[in-house]
């Protein structure tokens, strides 16, 4: 790269123009990049989901799931196969291996479902086969209210706003949560149909068979030819009941004549408040790799043209925007960003004490990070919180290779007396095998993290590319723009501007300060020099002292983020009605605004999920921004649960959550495990035991599991024997059963080109108890209708109400938050202690699950990458080296950075979680740049004649100018990101913390230690050599000759001094 650098200094021209290029290519990449608060991940996973009203869980189970998994089983690539079944509701989720395609797995899920559909119940609606999208979660919701009836607000949500909504480019999907649709309800009289010998199939066959419109074919007529059609659908309400049944000897019955039509509303399934006042939610979902920021906008203009349209009384508001939480923390790194290339241009000003050394310096920060947005397009990243903390964390290394190739130019210039168009080109010829050799190691060390396995490493993958582009843009910017600016922009020391050749006053100032730090480390080091013992002993005590660090810091899967906003889940009795779970739900949900003076504001919804489940609520509460309050949201959380979730009854299940931030459903607790075993009784025995041992240990809250019983059904026996002697088919009771009392879709009704359902179903009234429904009456081939209590006894019992299976085996999850200042780590630490402390019976297993098991994931991930960095470091070091030695002496300091990295987790009260790992990977990538500056100097001294010991004195004293750059500067850089806050502010700290912590604790160590490091390894090369190395001279082997050949004098420019001097 040197003579990349020569020709840019003598034609400027075309450095100019390959950095305009840079700029404008990244420009243009920039103005392409979409922003999101994530990188894109695509998951292989595929979620089934099938629906049976009425059913209960265990036949859901029996029917369905069993058959689903079954079929999808045999499908190659399949990591784990789980389902989850409840009333009414089957889900299969399919994870594939990460390698597999995912819409090549959804479409072989698809096939085989297709192939089983004939063995599954007849009334089932088609299965749903979907693949998991971490974009499911809505990114805006809207809020629409009135005084007018629920009905009317629905319909138009539903009619209008959804229709409208659902135009806006990259909407994925409008759900309407809250409110009720119109419906037309035939609602049956079983006394009246039993008087008239009329059947519920009969009623249901009548109304679908006369409410119908058909194609009759074409008519001829001539030159024209004309379209016959049917219209047999009924105009108006009214008229359903008309519809005729049956007749006989001159009599007609009619629908009315046994039932009641009604022009009403469907059942509720959900519910909606905010703020206490009854809404109709309008919950978007973008299309997957749609970009949130961009679509929110369309979104808010679209809402803002809707609004003077709205009917008089009607108001729409957005409740929930994702976007803002997206902006907040995508702002606050910008300005990071900028922050860190300000502090880190001031270092150079400070050490250099020159404005023209300083802008050169600084002009390398904007190139590379132009540049990079150029690559991050091509390559198909977004701007993300990951990608955008890599691009902070960059700007203290992208300026290295300039400071590094600045200071040398300076000092050639200040030290040498050379011009500063020569010392250009020297000085970055020296330096220039150090600077890439430090460029091509860092780049080592973040490549790995872009390939590295695992969930995390598709996260991930975004912060390894991005910082492997930077620092390669860096590596051009520092061979081009920076000599090429030093030669034309720098001063002589001879120079007039000097003043007769006196430095200008801050640069003697800086010097004044800096002499003192030079000479004190030249002494230090001629001293651990002299007594090597000492830097071997405390390197070994620090190496030790590693292990109870370890110990002592606490571990988890992510660092705690403050998102502005968590989420309360309530769980009421099984059983519990929709408007009795609304009640409580909203008590809380008054209480948290009362209560809590954060709050902004508080949305309640009952049936938002797969199952709409009417027992379980959720409360989204929204809070202010953290820079705008004093408590974190951990603090406000545990204040929520000890002030107001506490007091409520010990049958209800409650925990307060991080709001979720992927779809796809899920806990959101930090603590997962998952007990497994064949028998569901002896299962939930387990379960219970451990779930107490859980509670028990100090810092758990919200300790749950999804273990639910006692859901109160009613079960109906069929006397074989009595029905077949009445002639009475088991289909017509089930189907009877069904139909009266489940109530199905038998028609619909067309009004103003809207379709609505037409369902069939029992008057309320007759079937409240088990006495009304023994009276309905079922098909009978030998009395034409018999009461269903000559049939069937009906029996009141417990069953439950949610079945979990991995693997078609069933399981149960154990859940637990934990209490600020606790991590998952330690609870987890605990837990382990705990259950290896336990026998459990024989078939019966319990694992981590879901964050808790990729915690020990992530780990291995991660030490699967810290292998191949250092593999690769080596390799790249001793192919710029051109020894097996050296490598070695500048990779032993990275262990050295360890315990202060431990130490600075401690300090900052943080974790060794996926965040503070990055950290300690970005910590590798620096702290060997000083290394490599030093024993590449030293090299360069021996191979000019110096003695080892002056030459490592001299090389790393030289040196010490650019490591205290690079190191503050990079240090500058990152306080930022160490003292942000805000929205998402703990993940920038968690990796700033070991980067600022770790380098400036073992920063003086790492100082003495190489140069002690690599007098041994050199003493141990010189002994090898002596005792196993070739005796025969650099003449007789024609080294010397092969040197002269390529314009070296001596064998020393082909190989290290010591090599002669051990000869």
């Amino acid at each position: 790269m040197q003579w990349l650098a020569s020709i840019c200094v003598r034609k400027p021209v075309l450095a100019s123009v390959l950095i305009l290029l840079i700029c404008v290519l990244g420009g243009v990449g920039y103005s392409k990049l979409t922003v999101d608060r994530f990188p894109k991940l695509d998951f292989p996973t595929v979620v089934v989901v099938t629906r049976l009203n009425g059913s209960a869980a265990e036949e859901m189970e029996t029917d369905i799931t069993d058959k689903v998994e079954e079929a999808v089983n045999t499908i190659s690539g399949i990591d784990e196969l789980s389902s989850v079944t409840s009333e009414g509701v089957s889900t299969v989720i399919v994870t594939f291996v990460l390698e597999k395609d995912v819409d090549v797995a959804v479409q072989e899920v698809r096939d085989r479902i297709n192939q089983i559909t004939y063995d599954l119940p007849r009334d089932i609606e088609t299965p749903l086969v979907q693949k998991f999208d971490p974009d499911a979660v809505p990114v805006i919701i809207l809020s629409l209210q009135s005084d007018r009836p629920a009905r009317e607000i629905t319909e138009y949500a539903d009619r209008v706003l959804r229709r409208k909504l659902e135009t806006v480019q990259g909407v994925g999907q409008v759900s309407l949560i809250g409110g009720t649709k119109r419906q037309v309800n035939i609602w049956l009289d079983p006394v009246r149909m039993r008087a008239a010998g009329v059947s519920a199939a009969e009623v249901q066959r009548a109304i679908s068979g006369q409410n119908m419109s058909l194609p009759g074919g074409s008519i001829e007529t001539g030159p024209q030819n004309l379209t016959l059609r049917l219209r047999g659908r009924v105009t108006s309400v009214e008229e359903m009941g008309e519809l005729v049944l049956r007749e006989s000897a001159g009599h007609i019955l009619r629908v009315r004549d046994v039932a009641r039509v009604e022009d009403g509303q469907e059942e509720a399934t959900t519910a909606a408040r905010r703020d206490g006042k009854p809404a109709v939610m309008l919950s978007i979902r973008k299309q997957s790799g749609e970009n949130t920021v961009s679509l929110v906008q369309e979104v808010r203009r679209r809402v803002a043209e809707l609004g003077p349209t709205l009917p008089p009384g009607y108001t729409l508001d957005i409740v929930r925007d994702n976007s803002e939480t997206t902006l907040t923390s995508v702002h606050a790194v910008q300005e990071h960003l900028i922050l860190g290339a300000f502090f880190a241009s001031l270092v150079v000003l400070v050490f250099l004490g020159s404005w023209r050394s300083t802008l050169i310096a600084a002009l390398a920060i904007p190139v590379s990070i132009i540049g990079t947005f150029g690559l991050m397009q091509m390559a198909g990243l977004n701007l993300n919180t990951i990608s955008l903390l890599a691009l902070a964390l960059a700007v203290g290394i992208v300026i290295d290779d300039a400071i590094v190739v600045l200071e040398n130019i300076h000092r050639f210039i200040h030290e040498k007396k050379l011009k500063p168009f020569p010392a250009a080109i020297l000085a970055t010829k020296e330096i220039g095998l150090a600077v890439l050799a430090t460029t091509l190691s860092l780049i080592a060390v973040f490549l790995p993290v872009a390939f590295m396995g695992g969930i995390p490493g598709r996260f991930l993958a975004s912060f390894g590319w991005t910082m492997a582009f930077s620092i390669a843009v860096s590596l051009l910017v520092s061979f081009t723009l920076t000599p090429m600016l030093c030669a034309r922009w720098l001063v002589g020391s001879a120079s007039p501007e000097h003043g007769h050749g006196r430095k200008p006053l801050l640069e003697r100032i800086t010097d004044a300060v800096y002499t003192p730090i030079e000479r004190a480390y030249e002494r230090s080091l001629r001293w651990v020099m002299a007594h090597r013992w000492v830097a071997v002993t405390a390197s070994v005590a620090a190496l030790g002292s590693c292990v109870p660090l370890v110990k002592s810091v606490p571990a988890g899967f992510m660092p705690k983020s403050d998102e502005a906003q968590f989420q309360v889940s309530i769980r009421m009795p099984e059983g519990t009605s929709m408007d009795s779970t609304l009640v409580v739900a909203e008590r809380v949900a008054r209480e948290i605004r009362e209560q809590v003076p954060e709050t902004t504001a508080t949305i309640t919804t009952i049936g938002d999920n797969t199952d709409k489940t009417p027992n379980v609520a959720a409360l989204f509460v929204k809070i202010v921004n953290p820079d705008q309050r004093q408590d974190t949201q951990d603090d406000i959380m545990a204040r929520v649960r000890r002030d107001i979730t506490s007091k409520l009854p010990k049958e209800y299940r409650v925990s307060v959550t991080n709001a979720p931030l992927f779809g796809g459903g899920g806990t959101q607790a930090s603590v997962q495990y998952v007990v497994r075993g064949p028998d569901f009784d002896e299962l939930g025995n387990q379960a219970t035991i451990f779930l107490d041992k859980l509670k028990s240990i100090p810092g758990v809250v919200d300790a749950d599991s999804n273990l639910i019983i006692g859901k109160p059904e009613v079960s109906a026996y069929i006397d074989r024997s009595r029905a077949a002697d009445l002639g009475v088919q088991i289909p017509d009771v089930a189907s009877t059963l069904q139909l009266v009392v489940g109530g199905i879709e038998v028609s619909n009704y067309a009004e103003n080109g809207n379709l609505y359902d037409v369902r069939l179903r029992a008057e309320p009234s007759t079937r409240a108890s088990m006495e009304d429904i023994g009276q309905l009456t079922v098909p009978s081939a030998r009395l034409g209708s018999v009461p269903l209590s000559d049939v069937v006894t009906l029996k009141h019992e417990d069953g439950p109400s949610q079945i979990n299976r991995m693997n078609r085996q069933r399981q149960i999850v154990l859940s637990a938050n934990t209490a600020p200042g606790v991590s998952s780590g330690q609870v987890m630490e605990q837990f382990n202690k705990m259950i290896s402390e336990t026998k459990l019976p024989s078939g019966y297993t319990i694992a981590p699950a879901g964050i808790s098991r990729e915690v020990g994931r992530t780990a291995a991930n991660f030490g699967v990458a810290f292998a191949m960095a250092f593999v690769f470091m080596y390799l790249i070091l001793a192919a710029q080296f051109g020894s097996w030695i050296h490598p070695v002496t500048i990779l032993l300091s990275l262990p050295l950075t360890v315990p202060f990295a431990l130490i600075s987790v401690l300090i900052f009260k943080q974790q060794l979680d996926m965040y503070s790992m990055l950290g300690l990977l970005v910590l590798f990538g620096v702290v060997k740049k000083n290394s490599i500056l030093q024993i590449d100097h030293t090299n360069q001294l021996r191979a000019e004649g110096q003695p080892r010991l002056e030459a490592i004195i001299h090389g790393s004293k030289d040196r010490l100018r650019p490591i205290l750059m690079t190191t503050l500067s990079f240090v500058a850089g990152m306080i930022p990101l160490l003292f942000s806050k805000g929205v998402g502010a703990s993940f920038n700290q968690a990796t700033a913390g070991v980067v600022v912590g770790g380098q400036t604790l073992s920063l003086a160590l790492t100082l003495l230690v190489t140069p002690v490091a690599y007098s041994l390894l050199d003493d141990a090369s010189a002994w090898f050599k002596r005792k196993f190395g070739s005796k025969r001279s650099p003449e007789e082997t024609g080294e010397a000759e092969v040197a002269r050949a390529y314009g070296g004098d001596t064998l020393t420019e082909l190989r290290p001094a010591h090599d002669k001097e051990a000869a």
